[in-house]
């Protein structure tokens, strides 16, 4: 797909992806300033977009292929090569230089492990803690924050685990999606069946994280 020039165009283009893709993730950029915005419709985009790839594969080396060219061009990005492809042109209109592509070639590797399907329970839990928390930890880059803090939100977000305490303001639009991943966690736990992604209930819970920091 080739989109018209322009980082302001591709941005809102993807941000309209990102909110039909995973709701939850573009309300949580909405929370964050104006100036970060960008950036992590960016991000959150690029993840989703692996997600995506890894959770329709039906061939898991056919899908494993598609990961590896991401994770290829998303490393090519720090020698100046950006495919006309709207994820990767605004990751380097929006990411880069804050971030290297090899730091968001990194990304791969959580989906890769989802594609294996041969992980102990132990080993899944932490490959979901470590992508949750690579990618909350660019984002709390971009947000200005502590990117030690912003990782262990993101460890909560993927893997369920317990939320840190003391969270500033500059991190909240990550509690709230933190929040919610904990939610889930304890409903799966309990064998409780997880309310529908972005529902008003989940909405009012991530509100509640930003507002009042737990």
């Amino acid at each position: 797909m080739r989109l018209p020039d322009g980082a302001g165009l591709i941005s809102d283009l993807l941000a309209d992806e990102l909110r039909q893709r995973d709701r939850e993730m573009w309300l949580a950029t909405l929370y964050a300033p104006s100036r970060a915005r960008p950036g992590l419709v960016a991000l959150f985009a690029l993840d989703r977009t692996l997600a995506e790839v890894a959770m329709t594969a039906t061939d898991p080396m056919v899908g494993a292929i598609k990961l590896a060219w991401w994770r290829d061009a998303l490393a090519a990005l720090d020698g100046g090569r950006a495919p006309d492809e709207p994820r990767l042109q605004a990751a380097a209109a929006q990411l880069l230089p804050a971030m290297s592509g090899a730091e968001l070639a990194g990304l791969e590797e959580r989906w890769g492990c989802r594609l294996a399907g041969d992980l102990s329970p132990e080993a899944e839990h932490e490959a979901e803690a470590v992508g949750g928390a690579l990618l909350f930890g660019l984002a709390g880059r971009l947000l200005g924050g502590d990117e030690a803090l912003a990782g262990r939100l993101g460890r909560s977000w993927a893997a369920g685990d317990p939320l840190p305490s003391g969270v500033p303001g500059t991190l909240r639009p990550l509690l709230g999606l933190a929040a919610l991943g904990v939610r889930d966690a304890l409903d799966a736990a309990a064998g409780r069946a997880r309310a529908p992604r972005a529902s008003a209930g989940r909405q009012l819970r991530m509100m509640a994280a930003v507002a009042f920091g737990r």
